[in-house]
C-alpha cells in the first residue's frame, strides 16, 4: 500500500527518510525536508505576527484580570488555547533538526525565503510574502527580521573606508578594498542559493 508521507508524523518520516531505513523512499527525504522548512518557517513568521513579548493586559484591569475587567487570569495555558496552539513538539523538532544542518546564514535565509513563498500562510502573513523575489532582495532586512534572522542586508564590511597605519606608524584612510555586497543581487540570486541548500538538507536527510 503506497505511504501518504503528507500525512505521516515528522519522526516516523524522518526514519524512512534515512537511507539505512529498510523501507526508504527517496520522495519520504524529499518531503520531509520540504515539511521541516514549511514547519520553521511557520513557527518564525507565527512568533513575529503574534508580536513576542507582548501581553494582553491592560493598565486599567485589576491585578490578574483580563482587560477590561473581570476575574479570569490571563493565563499563558489559557492565552495558547485561545490560538489554538499553534506551535506544537513538532515544530521543535523541525527546528533542532534545521539548527543541527548547519547551513551558513546565507543559505537558511534563501531555503526559508523560498518555502515562505511556496507554502501557504493564514491571510494576515500572506500579502509580504506574495511579492516577487526582486521585491523581497530589495528589502531583505525586513524578511530576515520576519525570519528571525536579524537585518540582515550585505556581506562583509559595511564601511566604504578604513583606517590602515603606514610603515611610519601614522594612521590613514583609505578605500575599504573590500567593500561590502549585497546578500542577493537580485531575485534570481536568492532562488540560485535556494536550490544547492535545500540539495544539502535533502542529503543530509538521508543521512
Amino acid at each position: 500500500m503506497t505511504r501518504n508521507y503528507e500525512r505521516m508524523g515528522i519522526r516516523d518520516l524522518r526514519a524512512l527518510a534515512r537511507s539505512s531505513h529498510p523501507e526508504h523512499d527517496p520522495e519520504a527525504a524529499r518531503v520531509f525536508v520540504d515539511r521541516v522548512l514549511d514547519m520553521e518557517v511557520e513557527r518564525l513568521t507565527w512568533n513575529w505576527h503574534e508580536n513576542t513579548g507582548f501581553q494582553p493586559f491592560s493598565s486599567a484591569a485589576t491585578a490578574g484580570e483580563q482587560p477590561g475587567g473581570g476575574t479570569a487570569a490571563a493565563e499563558p495555558l489559557a492565552i495558547a488555547y485561545e490560538r489554538g496552539c499553534r506551535i506544537h513538539a513538532g515544530h521543535e523538532f523541525a527546528r533542532e533538526w534545521l539548527e543541527a544542518a548547519r547551513l551558513r546564514p546565507r543559505a537558511r535565509l534563501a531555503v526559508l525565503i523560498r518555502a515562505a513563498k511556496l507554502y501557504p500562510m493564514p491571510t494576515q502573513q500572506k500579502a509580504p510574502w506574495a511579492k516577487p523575489y526582486d521585491f523581497i532582495a530589495q528589502h531583505l532586512p525586513i524578511y530576515s527580521r520576519m525570519l528571525q534572522m536579524g537585518s540582515l542586508a550585505t556581506m562583509g564590511a559595511i564601511a566604504s573606508v578604513v583606517i590602515e597605519e603606514d610603515p611610519t606608524g601614522k594612521k590613514r584612510r583609505k578605500a575599504n578594498p573590500d567593500p561590502s555586497a549585497p546578500i542577493f543581487k537580485n531575485g534570481q540570486a536568492l532562488k540560485d542559493a535556494a536550490k544547492p541548500a535545500r540539495v544539502a538538507l535533502l542529503m543530509l536527510a538521508q543521512l
